[in-house]
């Protein structure tokens, strides 16, 4: 009979090796794919060698496929990196959070998992209905300014209160939502993790694995300057700013989107630009490692 939770070990350990990146023991257990397991469950079938049968190489308290070794080294300098940008990514969210109509702002992609290889700071940000692109805007003004300090930014995720909802239930997009890390808006952010709570589908175990930082209030000077703008921009001017740039974005945003970009929408409610179909890329060699692993357990 197959053994559950010695497939979703390996499962997951595949799906960590698309990303030449290597797992801890509470790792494989917070990112478990398609199974439900204690912390004793997946450490008695990682211990019990017959379970595993010699798919799994143990170096220095990570885990990797056999033959992969390098992987290993290769986290220790992403972490290093990680570490080094992280007080970067939260001072930037810090000044977002200043932003007017800005409900939350959380750290995704690659720095979220201490796997800064490409030096981006990735951001998703939530904000009020009715005011995501003059945000956006904000935001890209901050980009540029970032820039001239050598940090990229990319604020390339944007919702608001009324479009939590993620509709592109994927792996890929499970581990997006779970592997985040809200910086500011816990409230909005737990409420984002309950209208997605289809990514504990993919992964059941991230549920109960997830803890939240503290979050330090605004100043209080920085809270005044926030209200006062969002009184200042709440009406019929801030109407307008909004709909000139949603306007002028849209058109110029659509007019790049290729033919095998991933998810991508533009709208009052969503600005979402992943060009690069790296998720579907993804999500193909995954599914190729499956149906190669299903065939060697069927042997």
């Amino acid at each position: 009979m197959p053994d559950p939770i010695a497939i979703a070990i390996l499962k997951t350990l595949n799906y960590a090796d698309l990303f030449d990146y290597a797992l801890t023991r509470e790792e494989v257990f917070r990112f478990l794919i398609d199974a439900r397991a204690s912390r004793d469950d997946i450490d008695r079938a990682l211990d019990e060698p017959a379970r595993i049968n010699g798919s799994v190489a143990r170096i220095d308290g990570f885990l990797a496929l056999p033959q992969r070794q390098a992987v290993v080294a290769a986290r220790a300098r992403w972490r290093a990196a990680a570490q080094r940008q992280l007080p970067r990514a939260r001072f930037y969210a810090r000044v977002i959070a200043h932003f007017p109509f800005v409900r939350m702002i959380a750290l995704t992609g690659g720095l979220a998992m201490e796997n800064a290889r490409d030096n981006d700071i990735d951001y998703m940000i939530v904000t009020a209905p009715g005011r995501l692109w003059l945000v956006r805007g904000l935001a890209v003004a901050l980009v540029h300014l970032a820039r001239l300090r050598g940090d990229q930014l990319c604020p390339n995720f944007l919702l608001t209160e009324d479009a939590l909802k993620i509709p592109d239930e994927t792996l890929y997009t499970a581990h997006e939502v779970v592997q985040m890390i809200p910086l500011y808006g816990v409230m909005i952010y737990r409420q984002f993790r309950r209208m997605n709570q289809w990514a504990t589908d993919f992964l059941p175990n991230a549920d109960r694995a997830d803890a939240l930082p503290p979050e330090a209030p605004l100043s209080h000077l920085g809270a005044l300057a926030k209200r006062a703008a969002e009184r200042a921009l709440g009406g019929a001017l801030g109407n307008r700013i909004e709909h000139w740039e949603m306007t002028r974005k849209i058109d110029k945003l659509t007019a790049r989107i290729p033919v095998d970009a991933d998810s991508v929408t533009f709208s009052t409610d969503v600005c979402r630009g992943f060009f690069n179909g790296h998720g579907r890329r993804v999500l193909n060699e995954f599914n190729e490692r499956i149906k190669q692993l299903q065939m060697e357990n069927d042997k």
